[in-house]
């Protein structure tokens, strides 16, 4: 109860501070990104490793993840176990997550599914995940496997389905969410034509939520693709406000400003030599802070250039980013199920929100 007051508090104080323009912050980061690794065994058309390689690739050392959770237990309200790599190569991931759940740490989980196996999928939910966010992106073999170069569309599908029939058996309160991304009009042709198929393969099983969406550039990254239409920048500038809301560890224990910087091109401090609470108040946060209110970002990062957290339409005055994050922070303490109601709200408020949820948790037997 006691740090649910203190994450209550804390989304109240980041949206203020953000929109004061605060540059050392009175509280800690609400939400966690931590990278297990930087490898990913896809090359997906949209993604940043498509067309650059890591220079270095790694995984987390399961010392400096316990350090790392060991200080962010007493103020955080949820982790994300993903940066740009497939966090299911990492060799203990289901440690990870038990050693958090043990730490009173909310857990959550974004993946492929291609490595998705039955055994890994009982480790994974005994640990006790609390939300899980599959990436399939097509309801048809043929467009998922243009857009998931190396995947395959009916074995990752039975690895999901197989994680949810062991969701339900075993009765675990694991939030399941699918995630489709329309990358252009043979991908919305798709979609439309298969979806109440593929909806049907999901019947009587503990999926929570699907919703589909556009895809973004990774900021400038993907900004002059031909291969896949993306989310076009609104005209209002917005500060990217997860700046004031949330750290991004990578796997060898640099901080960075958000899940766009792949390849560390933007550090702001590095674990362990300094403390989250260290980095977080650093020079360098507080630098990138002013920038960013003053549109001078490109002096210290470029991939922000065409960012869709910088130039998309706020909702009820929130801009993405910080909207996200709060939301997530609110389901840390009232349930992760909740999340795609709130999803639902935003589009009711804002038809041009991004994500459209297309079917709830009720339709499947939840």
């Amino acid at each position: 109860m006691l740090k649910n007051n203190k994450v209550l508090k804390n989304i109240y104080s980041s949206y203020r501070h953000y929109k004061k323009g605060t540059l050392k912050l009175p509280y800690l980061p609400l939400a966690l990104w931590i990278e297990p690794t930087n490898a990913c065994n896809l090359k997906c058309i949209m993604c940043p490793t498509s067309l650059s390689k890591q220079k270095n690739i790694g995984s987390m050392d399961m010392d400096i993840y316990k350090k790392i959770i060991d200080e962010a237990k007493n103020f955080i309200a949820y982790i994300v176990l993903c940066v740009s790599g497939e966090p299911l190569i990492h060799k203990n991931l289901p440690g990870m997550i038990e050693y958090a759940k043990n730490a009173c740490v909310k857990t959550t989980l974004s993946t492929n599914a291609s490595l998705l196996t039955p055994q890994l999928s009982e480790k994974i939910l005994n640990a006790g995940l609390d939300a899980i966010y599959f990436s399939f992106d097509g309801c048809s073999a043929e467009i998922y496997e243009k857009i998931r170069v190396g995947s395959n569309f009916n074995k990752t599908l039975a690895n999901i389905i197989r994680f949810l029939e062991l969701k339900k058996e075993f009765k675990h309160k694991t939030t399941a969410e699918l995630q489709i991304l329309i990358m252009d009009q043979d991908g919305k042709k798709d979609y439309e034509k298969n979806i109440e198929a593929f909806k049907e393969k999901f019947k009587r099983l503990p999926l929570n939520l699907i919703q589909s969406r556009q895809p973004s550039t990774w900021g400038s990254k993907l900004s002059s693709t031909a291969k896949y239409d993306f989310k076009k920048l609104g005209k209002i500038y917005s500060p990217c406000s997860y700046l004031w809301c949330s750290m991004h560890i990578l796997w060898d224990g640099t901080a960075v400003a958000c899940t766009s910087d792949f390849f560390a091109e933007n550090t702001l401090g590095k674990f362990p030599e300094q403390s989250l609470k260290e980095i977080w108040n650093g020079e360098k946060y507080q630098i990138f802070r002013k920038a960013m209110l003053r549109k001078e970002y490109m002096n210290y990062f470029k991939t922000c250039n065409d960012c869709d957290s910088l130039w998309s339409e706020t909702i009820a005055g929130i801009p993405p980013g910080i909207r996200g994050v709060m939301a997530l922070s609110l389901c840390s303490i009232i349930g992760f199920d909740k999340f795609g109601y709130l999803k639902k709200i935003a589009g009711k408020l804002n038809p041009d929100f991004v994500i459209k949820v297309v079917e709830t948790g009720k339709k499947y037997g939840k």
